[in-house]
């Protein structure tokens, strides 16, 4: 498995994941098979399929949830390889949080404001309406 997906591999080597074959080279076996990957057997091209099938199984996502964001890891491959193959994705702060399910904007504002103020976001609209 990788990711949410059953993984096929064929007599030639190939990769087959959700009906979607890969051609094997010795990077693209570096990348799904070694914590420390070895940079000088990766070409661009193992990278670009690399990341085609992260994306495919979503397996560099937190629960593999397709609406998740990225697992962050300390890991050697996180930092080195996956970290650099979606740049533009990661998320920080409330931004982050606001993504989760299980936390609303209200929830967010409240604490924010009674960590700036302490006074909640319940004793403002009490304040607001005479209450």
């Amino acid at each position: 498995m990788i990711g949410d997906s059953r993984v096929g591999v064929d007599s030639d080597g190939n990769i087959r994941i959700k009906n979607v074959e890969f051609p094997v080279t010795q990077g693209l076996w570096e990348l799904l098979t070694r914590k420390r990957v070895d940079k000088k057997l990766v070409t661009n091209a193992d990278l670009k399929q690399y990341k085609t099938i992260l994306e495919t199984t979503n397996a560099h996502l937190e629960g593999y949830d397709p609406e998740a964001n990225i697992r962050i890891s300390r890991g050697n491959k996180f930092r080195d390889v996956i970290s650099r193959l979606f740049t533009g994705n990661r998320q920080s702060g409330v931004e982050a949080a606001l993504r989760r399910k299980w936390i609303t904007y209200s929830h967010v504002a409240e604490t924010v404001h009674r960590s700036c103020c302490g006074v909640s976001v319940f004793q403002l609209k009490q304040a607001s309406t005479g209450s």
